[in-house]
């Protein structure tokens, strides 16, 4: 898998994030102001120190999947 590609990213304007804020909250629309570089440190911290095995099952433990129970 290629790492994805870190640029200044397409430039919207102010109603698309005033849109982002309307349906999906303030909190979810200030995350997609975020620069590219910001956003992908973000994520990278939550994969580093929340994901776990189970996460990425494709059966959740309590149906007989995971690494406690295979």
């Amino acid at each position: 898998m290629t790492p994805p590609r870190i640029g200044s990213g397409p430039e919207y304007p102010e109603e698309y994030y005033e849109h982002l804020a309307r349906t999906l909250g303030d909190e979810r629309a200030d995350w997609a102001r975020l620069p590219p570089e910001e956003r992908l440190r973000q994520l990278r911290w939550v994969h580093e120190n929340l994901d776990t095995p189970d996460d990425l099952d494709e059966w959740p433990p309590e149906l007989g999947g995971g690494v406690w129970n295979p």
